[in-house]
């Protein structure tokens, strides 16, 4: 279906200002978090003396308790754009991993508007790409020399293609699914819960469509990325033992005594975050889930015209995986971890907005059908300054090296 030139137009409108609002605050972050700093270090040492300095992190990261609460050699993905980063701009510090953080946060916008396009509505797109540009969360992110915006696209990709699999069912598109899930499992751990999610979705239809053949091949596209990552790690250590205590040694180390005082709380406090800091988002997610786990039902169906319904339905489950894990799990709540799951939100929330500007359209006179369409654009708006809004308050004025539920509360005094 061909794009109109409206939605054409609005979607480059959208992108060049999610450029521009990612570049404001570039250039003023005046410190570098722990995680920062030792990204940043790993990152000049691999682009001057090359891939064999790995093997000395891992002995060094391995044999140092102190160094586990730090990120692992082990996310190595990262650190090689990182890297490459640094290789192609000259620069050997922080603003490198910042400006990998930009393009792959731009990137992510991007392609929520091409699967809003092309599994949705182009209605979706509009809606999903603008809130997206102006997220609290991926405005705080795209400065930050992190590897969450990077591990945000990859999971994003990850799901995209199990979208392109459930439509076409092409066997290129499990080879891209079967690196994209390494280079994520290469770049962070948390990519056990994104890659999950999406395979067990994908697992999950082929399963009610008795395709079992899909089933064998889902489960072999996983093992076969969790060997390569593994692989990789091996490569780089020098060994097995060295690489696999380097994983197990990271991966305890999330329940520190930060995480235990910064990013715990009661389960309720993560979803009340994401309504604080985007409370349009928030509210038109949460109809957007009801909308899709809905659509069984006639009265529902009727109002819902997207191209793809089970592009939606991995939508939400992505969506309220993450939300559930950051609740229910303790030391998760931090607003980063949304990162995998920031596109299928804003896609979920779009979604939402689009069901009830339909419900109008089908409802209304032409003039309120306009008017009710005129609402919509200007909530999100507004719901887009206020974003905006917020994440300079909050994050910049206050200098935040983290993105933590007590430090966001802390400073807006919610």
């Amino acid at each position: 279906m061909k794009t109109p030139l409206p939605t054409t137009l609005g979607l480059v409108a959208i992108l060049l200002a999610s450029i521009l609002l990612r570049a404001q605050h570039m250039t003023d972050v005046l410190t570098r978090s722990p995680d920062e700093r030792t990204y940043t270090a790993n990152a000049a040492l691999l682009a001057d003396e090359g891939f064999g300095v790995y093997r000395q992190l891992f002995a060094n990261y391995d044999a140092r308790p102190d160094q586990w609460i730090y990120p692992s050699p082990t996310r190595f993905g990262h650190v090689l754009l990182f890297a490459g980063m640094m290789r192609a701009t000259g620069v050997r510090d922080g603003r490198a991993g910042a400006a990998t953080s930009w393009l792959f946060s731009v990137l992510s916008v991007a392609l929520v508007a091409w699967m809003g396009l092309r599994f949705f509505h182009p209605a979706v797109a509009l809606f999903a790409a603008a809130l997206m540009a102006c997220s609290f969360g991926e405005l705080g992110m795209a400065r930050r020399a992190w590897q969450d915006a990077t591990f945000g696209f990859c999971g994003l990709l990850m799901t995209y293609l199990a979208c392109e699999i459930c439509r076409s069912r092409r066997k290129g598109l499990y080879v891209a699914l079967l690196a994209a899930g390494a280079f994520s499992l290469l770049t962070k751990e948390m990519s056990v819960l994104s890659y999950g999610l999406v395979l067990l979705w994908l697992a999950g239809m082929a399963v009610w469509e008795s395709r079992w053949r899909r089933v064998f091949g889902v489960v072999a596209t996983g093992a076969a990325s969790l060997a390569v990552a593994v692989a990789v790690w091996v490569a780089l250590a020098g060994d097995a033992r060295t690489a696999l205590e380097s994983v197990e040694h990271s991966t305890r180390s999330a329940a520190g005594q930060w995480a235990q005082q910064y990013c715990s709380g009661p389960w309720y406090q993560f979803p009340y975050l994401l309504w604080i800091v985007g409370p349009l988002t928030a509210a038109a997610a949460l109809a957007g889930a009801g909308v899709v786990l809905s659509l069984g039902q006639s009265k529902f169906s009727n109002h819902l015209a997207i191209a793809d319904r089970r592009a939606a339905g991995l939508a939400a489950f992505v969506t309220l995986g993450f939300v559930s894990f950051a609740s229910f799990v303790p030391h998760l709540q931090y607003l980063r971890i949304m990162s995998p799951a920031a596109g299928s939100y804003s896609l979920l929330a779009g979604v939402g907005l689009w069901f009830l500007l339909s419900i109008a359209h089908r409802s209304l006179g032409r003039f309120a059908q306009y008017a009710a369409a005129l609402a919509v654009g200007v909530g999100i708006l507004a719901a887009g300054i206020h974003d905006y809004r917020s994440f300079t308050n909050v994050v910049v004025r206050s200098g935040m090296e983290e993105l933590s539920v007590f430090g966001i509360r802390l400073v807006m005094n919610r």
